[in-house]
């Protein structure tokens, strides 16, 4: 991805979707730079995803076991995280090693983004998840294994995604299932 996640998560902030609609106070940004987990582990992240892109690697793993200490937030230094992305609340979020996030993503709290890990029962099923872009991810939701959620998909809160959720779909249950599919 581009090195445009920091601006992206700023230009989000900023819209009329973002938490600070449009030109704000030095308190209102110095306020939510303090006082917001979701904020403050992303722009954590970007740093040492910064760090890691650039053949660091000691330093961005300390850095992120420091992000989960701060925020509650264990983001992976190589994950890929696209701008625009907010966790909303920061407790109990996971993001894996090779996590792919889209532009937009929006991350409730106890969300897991993982691997199926190492296992006799995966059957080489190994990978971590794709997220498209403008995806809700509500709370508890867990996506294991190489699966892919389309754009514009929401997954309902404390589902199992372990297959792939089409574009523009609502998901549900455990396992995930399609409940609602976009207008033909």
């Amino acid at each position: 991805m581009k090195d445009e996640g920091l601006k992206g998560d700023i230009r989000i902030l900023f819209s009329e979707q973002g938490t600070l609609k449009g030109k704000p106070s030095f308190s209102d940004v110095l306020r939510i730079l303090l006082v917001k987990p979701g904020v403050q582990a992303l722009l954590f992240y970007r740093f040492y995803h910064f760090l890691y892109r650039k053949g660091l690697r000691l330093l961005p793993e300390i850095l992120s076991r420091i992000n989960v200490f701060l925020t509650g937030a264990e983001i992976d230094p190589a994950a890929e995280i696209g701008p625009g992305c907010r966790i909303w609340h920061t407790a109990g979020v996971t993001i894996g090693r090779g996590v792919k996030l889209g532009r937009n993503v929006w991350i409730l709290h106890n969300v897991t983004l993982g691997g199926r890990g190492a296992s006799p029962f995966n059957l080489g099923e190994e990978g971590y998840p794709e997220v498209g872009d403008n995806v809700i991810l509500y709370t508890g939701v867990t996506v294991i294994g190489k699966v892919k959620i389309g754009d514009n998909a929401v997954v309902g809160a404390h589902s199992l995604v372990n297959t792939d959720i089409p574009p523009g779909c609502l998901a549900a249950g455990i396992p995930a299932k399609v409940i609602k599919s976009p207008p033909a």
